[in-house]
């Protein structure tokens, strides 16, 4: 979509894709503050004020995609040079290191640390939800129910 005809409503676009509140922009732009939350409004139901807004938003939304991606690419490129330079140099523990990162970066590795359940076997520290969740193997056993699942 090109820029709107109308350099106020233009503007008007701009500021609100800004993050300024609509009544505010209607205003900077050099309309009347009487009224200017209901005429902001009515200035944002217009198609093609809707449609430069979000265009504009789209543009900065794609220009930080691709600044991170770049970002991104440049240090895992980086630590790949390095991880090199560290080896040929016979530094192992560095090289090690740079591949580590990268591998993190890559989501290559699970932290399972998080998801480990410590349980002494004692049920009265176990959470009600826990018990709930257990109830039905406990009422399989009592009625004599095979719980192996061969």
């Amino acid at each position: 979509m090109p820029v709107l005809r109308n350099p106020r409503h233009e503007r008007f676009a701009q500021a609100v894709a800004g993050g300024i509140r609509p009544a505010e922009a209607y205003v900077a732009v050099g309309y009347s503050s009487n009224g200017a939350p209901q005429s902001a409004g009515k200035l944002l139901n217009k198609a093609e004020v809707r449609g430069r807004i979000d265009e504009i938003l789209g543009a900065a939304a794609r220009s930080t995609i691709e600044q991170v991606s770049f970002d991104q690419v440049r240090v895992l490129n980086r630590l790949d040079v390095l991880s090199r330079e560290a080896e040929k140099a016979g530094q192992y523990s560095a090289a090690a290191r740079c591949e580590e990162l990268i591998g993190r970066a890559r989501a290559m590795f699970l932290d399972r640390s998080q998801n480990t359940v410590r349980w002494d076997g004692d049920l009265r520290s176990l959470e009600l939800d826990q018990l709930e969740k257990m109830a039905p193997f406990f009422e399989a056993i009592a009625a004599g129910e095979n719980l192996n699942k061969s």
